[in-house]
């Protein structure tokens, strides 16, 4: 009978306690797929003087994408994720290649082939790597698309080479296009106690207005500093421009991508949401005043969020909205609903912590607006300067 206790005891701690040997993946980089859902209206002018480049082409063939992005977290062994999540085809990818720095590139399998084809609707991981990367460092990915292929409506700027170009180095002066983004993530398998903070929101998370030789916007900015404050979280970005907490519009809503592109993260712990400044400010146009909300409306939407992600296990941290007197979309209306829900932000208690982004970037004598150095021009997004003050006002052990 001790002898059966004895082995029962032994195999409830083996139960219990993780293998040496069990992987621990976390994300290293994020960006959320995305798809042309909701009322549009008349597509803008291209802007030939938009920082981020030209637009690139919407379909593709016979030719290979390239991404240069900013690892956030460290680990021993890297793989691809892949999205194919808003598409109604599959998705053929004939071979991918990742690079560390100036290194040359190394290929990338799928349970051991050069090629896949990811079905409709689906993700696809690739095999591990075994490379070695450190937070901070720079990570070049090459997917060569074999077949015509309609790219994501979510555009990350890339490079464009003809054939396939994912064994070749990419060129420095290759020039870089917003093209749609197939790689949705970048994983490390780490061993150390690494937790991951979702940044989540529109496109004043994700960056737009930020110059593309800096060091990003207010996540990439925050995770800079934890990881020389020596903290043990790390930040990713799943800002998506246009974005709605409420409704759909530039995609998914952010309550319906919710799950997906934060609760699902590997290794996240903590959410950091900054968004409804487009809930209150697209009504003011006619395709969308049909979905015209109060504060109340706005208030309901982060409840929901807090609920989730608490069932989840997150720590959540809300985000005042910064001012936008100015934007081609205010209205006296919107403004009203920014103050209420940011009033309730600071003040309800509800979210696990608060983060005064509006007082971060504000201009004292006029505190409706941007300050002038914090605007990166059209007195909606900020500059690099206004996503530095925005980084800034986050505490280290916000997510503690």
């Amino acid at each position: 009978m001790q002898k059966l206790l004895a082995v029962l005891s032994a195999l409830t701690v083996a139960l219990a306690t993780p293998s040496a040997a069990q992987d621990r993946w976390i994300a290293g980089w994020t960006w959320a797929p995305s798809a042309n859902l909701g009322p549009t209206g008349a597509p803008s002018q291209p802007n030939p003087n938009d920082v981020r480049g030209p637009l690139g082409p919407s379909q593709v063939a016979n030719q290979t994408l390239t991404q240069t992005v900013v690892l956030a977290a460290s680990g021993d062994r890297i793989r691809l994720r892949l999205s194919n999540r808003h598409s109604a085809q599959p998705l053929r990818i004939g071979a991918a290649s990742i690079a560390i720095g100036d290194a040359p590139p190394i290929p990338v399998t799928f349970n051991g082939e050069a090629s896949v084809r990811i079905p409709a609707g689906a993700p696809r991981l690739s095999d591990p790597v075994a490379l070695p990367v450190h937070a901070l460092d720079t990570v070049t990915v090459s997917l060569f698309l074999p077949e015509a292929t309609t790219l994501p409506v979510h555009r990350l700027r890339q490079t464009l080479r003809d054939g396939d170009a994912t064994t070749s180095s990419q060129p420095a002066d290759a020039p870089r296009m917003r093209l749609g983004a197939v790689v949705s993530g970048i994983e490390v398998e780490t061993d150390a106690p690494t937790r991951i903070i979702v940044a989540f929101g529109d496109s004043i998370t994700e960056g737009t207005g930020s110059l593309p030789s800096g060091p990003g916007g207010w996540p990439e900015r925050l995770n800079r500093r934890m990881v020389e404050g020596g903290t043990d979280w790390r930040v990713v970005n799943a800002g998506i421009g246009g974005n709605r907490l409420l409704h759909q519009g530039s995609g998914p809503s952010g309550l319906e991508r919710l799950d997906a592109d934060a609760l699902a993260v590997p290794g996240a712990r903590c959410l950091i949401l900054l968004e409804g400044i487009n809930d209150l400010g697209r009504p003011a146009r006619p395709e969308y005043a049909h979905e015209a909300i109060t504060a109340d409306n706005l208030i309901s939407g982060y409840r929901q969020v807090l609920t989730r992600a608490h069932a989840s296990g997150f720590r959540v941290v809300l985000a005042t909205l910064p001012p936008f007197e100015g934007a081609n979309y205010f209205t006296p209306t919107g403004e009203a609903i920014r103050q209420a829900a940011n009033a309730w932000i600071r003040t309800s208690g509800e979210p696990d912590a608060v983060i005064d982004f509006e007082a971060a970037v504000r201009d004292p004598q006029a505190p409706l607006r941007l300050a002038a150095a914090n605007d990166s021009g059209d007195k909606l997004h900020p500059s690099d300067a206004g996503y530095a003050a925005m980084a800034e006002a986050v505490r280290l052990d916000v997510c503690d």
